[in-house]
């Protein structure tokens, strides 16, 4: 276990903004390298790693996206206030107060995002939710000139300050990010695991680009490996005791959740009840604690893999983590360990 958490930290520290992912995807070729056979990186970003098994086997596709939430300059104004744009469904709330770093030309740039202060707030602006509109990065320049200077230009991504913590004695991970690096070292662990067992499919492993903005890169990918079937790990969302458990019904540390339908806008899965029934009795044989999940107004790569070609089998592998695309999510460990495990038992006992 402690090599999976070494490799999410790494993950976790390198930044991967949707549409600038080239830091994590980095890591995730050297972490994946030296347990496959081969590896690319196609044209729009996304890393596929094959991992041989019998020529005549299944063709098994398993997908974690790389990039992360994150915002981008819009405008830089002439006192050097820095203007952004999210890139990706952020969570506005938590942005205020918030450390980032803007990755420009010339390395990277610290800065904080601020809003208009509680002091001179009228009554009416401190009871509503201040959106991203009306927020501002402060680099610490006093010019358009001097933030030209250390390379600030429109267009340039900003995540937010990377940080890894550990509570609970190490049984709970608080990260920015852990959507979706936790998927991509889940993904990892599994195929090393599948290193020196005997296994009948070939492996594609693809860590892909731009999900947070529409799931783009899992639809090229899923075009390029053609498989017979495909799993998706990702992050779903974790109980608080804000929240009914009738609208959010998944709780850390109850093992991976297996989604059966989401739909975000137009994008969306229903999960295909053989495909239930393989991951729930693979759970189910091997032990391995799950939970059921019905999620509205959410997506990830399935919505778009599962449409490619002439349709791909497709299954969700979830992480529960709380405080969604905030700068502070919240997984624990057993939950990272029991999806590797799902993860790697649906790959090795699949047959087409």
């Amino acid at each position: 276990m402690q090599e999976i958490l070494e490799t999410l930290k790494k993950l976790i520290m390198a930044a991967g903004p949707s549409g600038f992912e080239q830091q994590v995807r980095e890591v995730f070729v050297k972490e994946i390298m030296n347990h496959v056979d081969q590896v690319q990186v196609d044209a729009l970003g996304n890393v596929i790693a094959v991992k041989n098994g019998r020529k005549n086997g299944p063709r098994i596709m398993v997908a974690a996206h790389l990039d992360e939430v994150g915002l981008i300059v819009k405008y830089v104004d002439e006192a050097g206030w820095v203007y952004f744009e999210p890139l990706g469904f952020i969570d506005e709330r938590s942005l205020a107060g918030q450390l980032v770093t803007i990755h420009t030309h010339r390395g990277t740039v610290s800065g904080v995002a601020g809003i208009k202060g509680k002091l001179s707030a009228k009554p009416e602006e401190l009871a509503k939710s201040i959106p991203a509109s009306e927020m501002w990065i402060d680099a610490g320049v006093a010019s358009q000139k001097e933030a030209g200077e250390i390379g600030i230009s429109i267009g340039d991504p900003i995540t937010f300050q990377k940080r890894f913590e550990t509570f609970g004695g190490g049984s709970v991970i608080c990260a920015p990010s852990l959507d979706n690096r936790v998927g991509c070292s889940v993904l990892i662990e599994a195929v090393r695991n599948l290193k020196n067992k005997p296994h009948d499919a070939t492996v594609y492993a693809v860590g892909t680009v731009q999900e947070e903005v529409g799931c783009r890169g899992a639809k090229t990918a899923a075009s390029a490996v053609n498989p017979d079937v495909a799993f998706v790990v990702d992050t779903t969302i974790g109980e608080d005791p804000a929240t009914p458990r009738k609208v959010v019904t998944t709780k850390i540390g109850a093992g991976p959740a297996i989604r059966l339908m989401d739909q975000s806008l137009m994008l969306g899965h229903i999960t295909p009840p053989r495909m239930k029934q393989f991951l729930i009795s693979t759970a189910e044989a091997e032990g391995i604690p799950y939970q059921l999940e019905v999620l509205p107004r959410v997506a990830t790569d399935a919505a778009t893999l599962h449409l490619s070609g002439r349709g791909i089998p497709t299954g969700s592998i979830l992480i529960p983590r709380r405080y969604f695309h905030t700068p502070v999510e919240l997984a624990m460990v057993s939950d990272i360990q029991n999806a590797t495990r799902l993860l790697t038992a649906g790959v090795m006992s699949y047959h087409a």
